[in-house]
Parts: C-alpha cells; structure tokens; sequence
C-alpha cells in the first residue's frame, strides 16, 4: 500500500511518500523523495530506502512527515518556544553567530562550519537529540546554546544512575550556555524549562546534571527545576563534584 502526505513548510507544499512495499520505498528514495517506511504485518524487517520506519501506517503522522521532510530539506526541527526564545536545532549558519569572546574548548565544534555539518546530520539524524540553538524571539539574535546528551560522567556517577535508571526512564545530561550579554537575564531557565518539557514528553528522559560545588548559579538552576543532588563526589573519588538529578518518584 502506498499513500501520500502533504506538507506546508515556508509556504511551500511538499509531498512525503508512505508506503509498506519495499520496492517502491527504493524508487522513491532514488527519486530524492521524503520517505516513510511502514512495517505492517512483518515487525523488524528491513526496508532500505527509507528516511523513516513506523510500525503502521497510523504512526505515519502529519507531525512526523513534517519532521521527515524537515530533515530531507535540511532545515531544523523546532524544539520549543518559550515567552522570549525559540529553541531549535542548530544550523551550519549558526557557525558563524557565535561571539568571538564565547570561543572555548567546548565550542570549537560548532564554530566550524564543516564540522558543525557533520555534527548536524549525525547527532540530531541519529539520536535525534543534542546541543540546541536558544534564538530571541524579537530579532533572531543567538543567544546561547543548549541541549541533552548522553551522560558522560566518572564512572561512580554513571553506575549510580544506571542503578537509579533501571526500569525507569533513561537518564539524559542538561547543559547550557548562555553568551555573556545576555546573562543573569533569565534565559537559562527559560530555556531549561522547554529542553525539560521536552525531554518528558518526546525524549521520554529524565534529566540530570553534572554541577561544581562553587558553581552557585548552576546549582540554583538544577534546584529551580525540581532536581536534587544524587550523589557528591566526595564519595565516588571526585572531590567537589555534585551529580543532580529529576527527583525519584
């Protein structure tokens, strides 16, 4: 079975092809089509060609081929809005909207165009998920960035959580970065809010975050959004380290 749903992005209409028939999913996709590949009847089996693979065709929602095309285009998803910001994926544009004086270790990667590329089709293509763009409503200014990643913690703190995570929702890693003019304005919270909403509702995550004891405003932040300290790194051999987490119902 095949079927077709349309699109409206930009004010252009496109067409993303859905079909369970794994010849036409090739010719689609050789075509340069959007494609969604439905199961059916056979769970698990491989259908090259597709951008996308559901269950049934009732999965193959509007908002999904909104997505799938989203990507075919090369345009990013939209993650949230909040009162002043727009949280969306980041684009190859953005490379070159980071201030100079925010350049660092952590932001060499999305300060290359080609890398920042190559971070965009494999992070979001593949877990769908990463380091977000915070951008003002008003003018369309970068004004940080933020996100979730896998945690990459000491050892000690990532088998706690895999021990507090077990037949629970995973775990995900909060981080931001606000550029300097626009801190102490609020907008990392503002921000945190929509990723944690986000992470609840699409991600199915809880979130966690790895904080410096003297680091008193990401502190204040992770206690703003309801986390709890987990674990101190005093007893895990990391000495000034404080592993916050979503509070264990």
């Amino acid at each position: 079975m095949d079927m077709e749903c349309r699109v409206l992005i930009q004010g252009q209409e496109y067409s993303v092809f859905i079909s369970d028939e794994p010849q036409a999913l090739l010719e689609a996709s050789a075509a340069g089509r959007a494609v969604i590949g439905v199961e059916g009847k056979c769970p698990g089996r491989m259908l090259p060609g597709a951008d996308c693979v559901v269950p049934g065709f009732e999965d193959a929602t509007p908002e999904l081929a909104m997505q799938v095309m989203l990507r075919h285009l090369g345009l990013p998803w939209l993650i949230g809005r909040t009162r002043r910001l727009v949280i969306r994926e980041l684009t190859v544009e953005d490379s070159g909207n980071i201030p100079e004086e925010e350049y660092g270790e952590q932001e060499k990667l999305f300060r290359s165009p080609q890398m920042l590329r190559c971070y965009i089709k494999n992070q979001y293509g593949f877990y769908e998920y990463g380091v977000w763009a915070l951008v003002q409503k008003e003018n369309g200014v970068l004004t940080g960035l933020a996100g979730v990643s896998n945690p990459r913690l000491p050892k000690a703190f990532e088998e706690y959580l895999e021990k507090m995570g077990k037949d629970e929702e995973p775990w995900l890693e909060l981080g931001y970065h606000i550029f300097r003019p626009y801190r102490r304005q609020g907008y990392a919270m503002e921000a945190a809010r929509e990723i944690m909403d986000y992470s609840h509702e699409v991600l199915s995550c809880r979130l966690c975050a790895f904080i410096h004891k003297e680091n008193k405003a990401s502190r204040a932040l992770a206690e703003g959004l309801g986390m709890q300290i987990l674990m101190e790194g005093e007893a895990s051999g990391c000495p000034g380290l404080l592993l916050y987490g979503e509070r264990l119902t």
